[in-house]
């Protein structure tokens, strides 16, 4: 499958090596309106073809899919162009920097009757399908409650790193959080219901807005779950940890990425669970694209499609919303008001 990358940042960067390297893909042009960025590029990527401008890549590369690795508040105007060239497309998250915008590019595609991956890529993390693997099979019995904590001190400075989250509003939710509010509804198979949330920006952080997000989340089933999640800690260090407790046990996530274990009430210690070497953001975007690839050879459903996405992307929202009014919202409600009547 011949692919235009359209994005040539860090993450861009990344796709190119993890297209390059898959024997079912290539690329066949690489966009981006910066000339220093297309120069890096090519010392890496000689015999792709590059482009300054989108309508002249889908016009000229050839394409058959586009993978879309541009900062969100351009990517409503960019997948107009591509449902107009009817390509298929693999775009990062968030979809778009507001909900209505992201509905749109939703409805384009379905209407355009193109398949639209969103690039949730940590859900192909061999942890985070074990964890998925325990709770659906009642290994430790009733899944009740959940915590995660990711806390860090994010130099959005540093080089490799875009910049635009440096002053986008809510950088960490919709940056960040997003990834980790989406593992929630993913490893817990269920939706949420309601959210009540905080933001806040330290004064310390490098950041214009809040990055900062405290959320507890009540889903389907009475299960619950509380959130917290900082680029401006005290710390450099990361410290990460996710555990959900149920009737008979808890599965506990120790380290970003890998480290699970698991105990029963009365056991002593954790026993690890085994999991598959991974490099993260490598074999689970490969992974993801293996996923998509097939898909659209099959004429099948996508993965983790738009809305699927949206359900995520709304969460966020939603939670947005209980912190501007200081009140619990109700994701039915939340979905009705905005017009999001594909996800009820």
């Amino acid at each position: 499958m011949k692919f235009l990358l359209v994005g040539l940042g860090n993450r861009g960067g990344m796709w190119a090596d993890i297209v390059a390297a898959h024997p079912a893909a290539a690329l066949c042009g690489a966009v981006d309106i910066d000339p220093a960025r297309r120069d890096a590029f090519a010392t890496r990527h000689q015999a792709v073809p590059l482009f300054a401008d989108l309508e002249t890549g889908l016009r000229r590369s050839g394409a058959e899919a586009v993978l879309l690795v541009t900062p969100p508040d351009g990517h409503l105007a960019q997948a107009e162009a591509i449902a107009a060239a009817g390509l298929p497309l693999l775009a990062e998250k968030p979809l778009a920097a507001n909900l209505a915008e992201a509905a749109a590019i939703v409805r384009l595609m379905e209407r355009a009757q193109l398949p639209l991956t969103v690039g949730l890529n940590f859900r192909y993390l061999p942890v985070s399908r074990a964890i998925r693997d325990l709770v659906a099979g009642g290994t430790l019995g009733r899944p009740g409650f959940g915590q995660f904590t990711y806390q860090r001190n994010r130099d959005g400075l540093r080089p490799g790193l875009n910049r635009y989250p440096l002053t986008m509003r809510h950088p960490m939710m919709l940056e960040q959080s997003i990834h980790h509010l989406d593992l929630l509804r993913f490893a817990y198979g269920r939706e949420p219901e309601t959210v009540t949330c905080r933001s806040f920006n330290p004064p310390w952080s490098m950041y214009a807005h809040d990055a900062n997000v405290a959320c507890l989340i009540g889903f389907e089933g009475g299960l619950e779950a509380s959130y917290f999640g900082t680029w401006s800690g005290g710390w450099d260090a990361l410290q990460f940890e996710w555990r959900t407790d149920c009737a008979d046990g808890v599965i506990i996530q120790r380290q970003l990425f890998s480290d699970l274990a698991m105990a029963r009430k009365g056991d002593a210690a954790l026993t690890p669970v085994q999991l598959p070497d991974a490099r993260a953001f490598i074999d689970d975007s490969r992974a993801l694209l293996d996923a998509f690839i097939d898909a659209v050879a099959a004429k099948g459903p996508a993965p983790c499609d738009g809305c699927d996405h949206l359900r995520s992307l709304s969460l966020c929202f939603a939670a947005i919303e209980a912190h501007e009014t200081g009140r619990t919202v109700a994701l039915p409600d939340f979905h009705a008001r905005h017009g999001l009547e594909m996800l009820t």
